[in-house]
């Protein structure tokens, strides 16, 4: 089910995020960078998103509690000329191609949505394998610029959303 992420999420959340990012970016960002990745870090980080309400977050959980958490997706207002953005989209490795991404889109689409949005855009490394899934979900390729990790910059795209309410 998905759900409004908790501050009992926070724990799996870091966990997720780690997991997804070693089996995503291994390869392709410098894995000094992956090695520097600290729960702690992201334990922290989604606890002040949640508490202080910085970020929309919600989590796809396949157990009823803050242990079933598999996936989760983050989203704000507000991101330039764009209504809004998703920060991030992460589904834990042993459950990507099972359509969790896809719910998790759909879920903070339809939010933005009800808060009157109707841009969107959602920034992603270039020539990655998530680049088809933004595509699949009806994104276009519309910005470029550097995103920086670790001190060393790669070439990013943002995918555009046109919002329209579900009739």
């Amino acid at each position: 089910m998905i759900r409004k992420a908790t501050l009992g999420d926070v724990n799996q959340i870091a966990v997720v995020i780690m997991r997804a990012w070693k089996g995503a970016y291994t390869g392709i960002i410098d894995p000094k960078y992956i090695k520097t990745m600290k729960k702690e870090k992201y334990i922290s980080i989604f606890k002040d998103n949640i508490s202080e309400e910085k970020e929309i977050i919600f989590v796809y959980d396949e157990k009823g509690d803050e242990k079933g958490v598999k996936g989760f997706i983050s989203g704000k207002e507000q991101y330039g000329r764009y209504d809004c953005e998703i920060v991030g989209l992460y589904v834990d490795p042993e459950n990507q191609g099972k359509g969790v991404g896809k719910r998790l889109f759909q879920k903070m689409e339809e939010e933005f949505i009800a808060r009157g949005k109707r841009n969107l855009i959602v920034w992603t490394l270039e020539n990655t394998a998530n680049n088809s899934f933004y595509e699949r979900m009806g994104g276009v390729k519309k910005e470029k610029k550097l995103l920086e990790y670790g001190g060393k910059l790669y070439s990013g795209v943002g995918f555009k959303f046109d919002l329209k309410p579900k009739k």
